[in-house]
């Protein structure tokens, strides 16, 4: 199985992201600079990016119990700036040769864009999560 980044609602709401995520996940650092160069938000800024406690020595399964429960949320307009930014930005040749299954990446954004757009109409909050 592979790790991928996921769109979650709050409140939930009835969509299928028809991604994989997993191409978003593994080109996270890449499209987050692409992001930085074009003014939009990181994409990985609507993950969980909290820090591990000090001296956790746990397994990667423990390391959810340490943090304690997730509580952000995101607005699916910020989200959808970040994923038009980051479509745009890959229109150009020198920033699909950054990613070498860029077809993949540009998938993901596509069905995000879509379960976004869906999000921004019925006024409920994001966040992508690991799976």
């Amino acid at each position: 199985m592979t790790v991928g980044f996921f769109p979650a609602f709050e409140p939930k709401i009835a969509v299928t992201f028809a991604g994989d995520g997993a191409s978003l996940f593994h080109h996270a650092a890449v499209l987050d600079a692409l992001a930085e160069d074009h003014g939009v938000p990181a994409l990985s800024s609507f993950a969980d990016d909290r820090e591990p406690p000090p001296n956790f020595d746990g397994y990667p399964e423990e390391l959810a119990e340490a943090l304690g429960k997730w509580t952000a949320w995101f607005s699916p307009t910020d989200g959808l700036r970040c994923v038009e930014g980051l479509l745009s930005a890959l229109e150009h040749p020198s920033a699909r040769a950054l990613i070498a299954t860029v077809e993949a990446v540009i998938d993901d954004l596509d069905a995000l864009h879509d379960v976004l757009t869906i999000a921004k109409k019925k006024k409920v909050r994001f966040r992508l999560e690991l799976a």
